[in-house]
């Protein structure tokens, strides 16, 4: 039990150092101030997918998922000795839910999602959206379940529409790891209206669709996207879960 607790303690630290290295939204943001609201990165490949909860989805999509997607919560932030702006992995922040409670038992999480919050599409983000993507999360196995279960989010049942805009998480076991395991990557929220309108009973979790197309509500919209040769990005101006990102395009 002890070695498990390190595995996971490992993999989700892991999670969230890669945040802090994936975004534009913040660490960018003096570069984007001398390069006229505009970044464009330069590597070695892109992404090879637009849904992180793939098989198989590459670093560079994780960055997708980071700056398109929303998450329950987010990373505080620090400055670092050398003037360089970090996440910061002992803070959490709101992203999607603008409060919550952690009842006194331990034992099960409310989130209060703010109501201005919407998708790109116009569709307002509510509680049915983020049971949806947890529920799929934690059921479309690989890389994504594994991740969910560090935080112990094992089962769709934990995920409880309280309302509209309220979610409670019930936990399986206290694990002091479920709320910022909540903060990674992974843990998008997902439109998922626009989803299940591209699902088949063959692919009951959009997976094909969402692999070339988001049903996101971040910071950044896909523009347009060619496989291996550039991805553009730019500013979604509707997006209310933290201060709109000085860069208004990436190439």
């Amino acid at each position: 039990m002890a070695d498990l607790k390190v595995s996971r303690r490992t993999i989700l630290q892991g999670m969230m150092a890669s945040a802090a290295l994936l975004t534009w939204r913040t660490p960018y943001s003096a570069m984007a101030q001398s390069r006229a609201e505009s970044l464009v990165p330069i590597g070695e490949s892109g992404p090879n997918s637009l849904d992180i909860h793939g098989v198989g989805a590459n670093r560079p999509s994780y960055a997708m998922a980071w700056n398109c997607y929303d998450r329950l919560l987010t990373f505080g932030k620090k400055t670092l000795p050398d003037g360089t702006m970090s996440y910061d992995k002992d803070v959490l922040a709101p992203e999607l839910a603008e409060k919550w409670e952690v009842a006194a038992d331990g034992m099960s999480m409310t989130f209060h999602l703010r109501q201005d919050a919407r998708f790109h599409d116009g569709r307002p983000v509510t509680a049915q959206d983020v049971k949806w993507s947890f529920d799929r999360a934690v059921t479309v196995g690989g890389f994504p379940t594994f991740q969910m279960k560090a935080g112990s989010l094992e089962r769709p049942d934990q995920f409880v529409v309280v309302n509209d805009h309220t979610l409670r998480i019930d936990s399986i076991r206290k694990d002091k790891l479920t709320l910022p395991d909540l903060a990674v990557p992974v843990a998008i929220v997902i439109n998922s209206e626009l989803a299940k309108q591209h699902a088949t009973a063959d692919d009951l979790w959009a997976m094909e669709y969402l692999k070339a197309n988001t049903a996101a509500g971040g910071a950044f919209k896909v523009e347009t996207w060619r496989p291996g040769t550039e991805i553009v990005l730019s500013r979604f101006d509707g997006w209310k879960s933290g201060s709109l990102p000085p860069m208004r395009r990436i190439i």
